[in-house]
Parts: structure tokens; C-alpha cells; sequence
């Protein structure tokens, strides 16, 4: 139903009109919205990968209704909490299934999305991740569908990357709360430095969750004659482990994928997080018009800027849309439809969903220079 009437050419009537019609005041669309839902950390220490895929989902909703929705009808995203466990993950997908989504856009981290997929797969449900990592889920035909690659290319080139530059010992440390991730990427890492002739001399596995003592990290990694730290861990833990190291006068370089790529790491860890090297498929160094438009219209809608999470939400939304133009807004044939979207223009480069709802990317090497993201010199 109309939620408002321009009398008289009135301008407020005239905006909330122009705010129904885009989807963004709830209740008072002419046509039923098709409802997407998002779920991810959105509040507290590891928010950051799960604000910034909100904000990006949101963004290509408001592009896409702007442009007329889809099959005439407005989108809306009903975003949940999963508070970042995989009980949570649980009940947020449930909450959202229930309240009549078409899709879900998450989970932002693997431990999440392995908890919560069985629910949405036994109620018929479609997951698109923006930022599920883990090689556990590769070449599955099912309902899970991702916009980033498996993290085994990105274990693959920090291993190399490692023993090329003479870092011929290596500790690995990772967070278990989010094992998956963590052991998947560590033994890509493994299998490419061992070939390279790199040996890892220790190992500190840690859980975020129950706190983490950096300092004996540093002892383990120093009586053990480490020459570099391996960390899969958020962004706030490698910058209180870097914060660590500068408060003990003590430098060895660290590598991550990556999960702790994002301002965050900057914003907590000051100068003692330069240096660090993480491997990605994505860069900011990246000239592609939209792209830069993407980061522009991000910083001027949510006065931040972007990270890769935000720019994988936006492009898990646009490919969702795409296939609901097949099924005419309707979950219906949504899997199959997923499947068949073909390439996609994408801002962060062109892709495309394979029969089994993977995706290739190009893999980058990043590391902070002077508090900025920059591309590895000679990389």
C-alpha cells in the first residue's frame, strides 16, 4: 500500500515517497520488497569484518533500487548479529529464514558459516558469503555460494613469499575459534614453504575468545631461533601482538592472510603494525573506474572507508540480484539460477560463480608502509 500522498506538490511528501518507492522506509512499498538478509559480527572486539559487510550490502541495495529493484520490486536487507559464535550464527539465520529472506549475504567468518549452513540447507535456504574462506566448502554443489576464493592460493603465495626473502624459520600461530579458516591456510602455507625448504620450528595455537598472551608467543618464537611469524588471527589480534613486539623492542616480521586486512589494523595497531605482509585477493591499489567509484560513494555514505569486505558484500548482493532477475524475484530456482549467472562485471574486477558456487581471483601481496595498505615492491 501508498505510505504517502504529494499534496500540493509537497516536498516532504515527495521525499518519503521517493524513500518507499526505494525500499528504505519499511511497510509502505506499492509493490512487496523481496527481503535479503545479512548476517555477521556486529558488535563487539571483531565487528570490523561484519560492519564493513553490512555497510557494503546495504549500498548495493540502495544502487539497486535506485535503478528500479528487481522484477519491479524494491529490496530490503534485515540484517542480524551472529555475535561472532556459532550458536548465534545459528539463531540469527533462523530469525531471518524466518522472517521470509530469499537469501542470506554471510557468514563473514568460516566458523560461522560452517555452524549455520546446515540450518538454512534442511530449510531450503541460499547463503552468499562475501568473506567465508575455508577450502572446506570448495567444489560442493549445494546451497553455498561465495564472492572470495578458498584462502589456499593465499597460503600458497605468503609460503613462497617467505622463502624467498630468507625467512627460512617460521612460527605459526592462529586462532582456534575459527579453525577452519585458520588450519586450512596454515597448511597451504606449510606445503609451499616445506617445497621451498622452509622449516616451521613452532606453533601457538590460541583462542581469541579466552585471551591471548603475546608475550609468550614472543618467547616460544625466540627460544626457538624463529625468523618470522605466521598469524591467522582479526585484525585486533595482530596489532596487539605487533603492539607487543614494539613494547618488548622486538621485531620479526609477521604474515597473514587475509582476515586481519582491514582498517582496523591500522587504527589499533599505530606504526608498529608496518610491515606487515598479507596475502589477498584484493588491493586498494586498484584503478578499475568501479572500484574508485565504489570507494568514493562508500566514504561519503558511511564517512569511513572501505575494506574488502565491504566491496565482497557489495558484489555478493549485485550477483544475488542478478539471479533473482532469472526467477523473477522468487527463492524459487534460486541455487540453479546462482549457478548460471555468468560473468560478472563486479567493482573490485570482473567474475564469475562456478557450477559448484566458487570463484578465482587474483592473489596480491600487501603490506602497510607509513600507516597505508600498499602492493609488495617487486611482488
Amino acid at each position: 500500500m501508498a505510505c504517502a500522498a504529494v499534496n500540493g506538490g509537497s516536498v516532504k511528501g515527495l521525499l518519503l515517497l521517493l524513500l518507499c518507492w526505494a525500499g528504505l522506509v519499511p511497510g509502505c512499498v506499492g509493490e512487496d520488497p523481496v527481503l535479503i538478509g545479512f548476517s555477521g559480527q556486529l558488535m563487539g572486539d571483531h565487528a570490523d569484518l561484519g560492519v564493513q559487510g553490512r555497510n557494503g550490502a546495504t549500498l548495493a541495495v540502495e544502487d539497486i533500487n535506485a535503478r528500479g529493484g528487481v522484477a519491479g520490486r524494491p529490496l530490503r536487507l534485515l540484517a542480524r548479529d551472529d555475535d561472532d559464535t556459532p550458536q548465534s550464527a545459528v539463531d540469527a539465520d533462523a530469525a531471518l529464514l524466518k522472517a521470509g529472506v530469499v537469501a542470506i549475504i554471510g557468514h563473514m567468518t568460516s566458523s560461522q558459516t560452517l555452524a549455520a549452513l546446515p540450518t538454512v540447507a534442511a530449510a531450503g535456504g541460499i547463503m552468499i558469503s562475501p568473506t567465508t574462506a575455508t577450502p572446506n566448502l570448495s567444489g560442493i554443489k549445494d546451497n553455498f555460494f561465495r564472492v572470495i576464493p578458498d584462502n589456499t592460493a593465499w597460503g600458497v603465495a605468503l609460503g613462497r613469499y617467505a622463502a624467498r626473502h630468507g625467512l627460512s624459520r617460521v612460527c605459526l600461530a592462529g586462532d582456534t575459534d575459527n579453525a577452519s579458516y585458520t588450519d586450512s591456510f596454515q597448511a597451504a602455507f606449510e606445503q609451499a614453504y616445506r617445497e621451498a625448504n622452509g622449516e616451521t620450528v613452532c606453533r601457538y595455537p590460541f583462542s581469541s575468545s579466552q585471551g591471548t598472551d603475546w608475550g609468550a608467543l614472543l618467547d616460544q618464537a625466540a627460544a626457538s631461533g624463529a625468523t618470522a611469524l605466521v598469524v591467522t588471527a582479526s585484525a585486533r589480534d595482530v596489532a596487539a601482538l605487533a603492539q607487543t613486539m614494539t613494547a618488548r623492542n622486538t621485531r620479526l616480521p609477521i604474515l597473514c592472510p587475509t582476515w586481519p586486512y582491514t582498517r582496523e589494523i591500522l587504527a589499533i595497531g599505530g606504526r608498529s603494525v608496518d610491515g606487515i605482509v598479507f596475502a589477498a585477493s584484493y588491493t586498494e591499489d586498484n584503478n578499475r573506474p568501479e572500484f574508485q567509484d565504489f570507494i568514493r560513494r562508500y566514504q561519503e555514505r558511511f564517512g569511513s572507508p572501505a575494506n574488502f569486505a565491504a566491496a565482497y558484500a557489495y558484489e555478493a548482493v549485485a550477483v544475488l540480484a542478478a539471479a533473482l532477475k532469472r526467477t523473477g524475484g522468487r527463492a524459487k530456482g534460486l541455487a540453479e539460477a546462482l549457478a548460471a549467472t555468468g560473468p560478472q562485471p563486479g567493482i573490485t574486477s570482473p567474475f564469475a560463480l562456478d557450477a559448484n558456487g566458487d570463484v578465482t581471483r587474483n592473489t596480491f601481496l600487501v603490506t602497510i608502509k607509513d600507516g597505508r595498505f600498499t602492493a609488495v615492491a617487486g611482488e
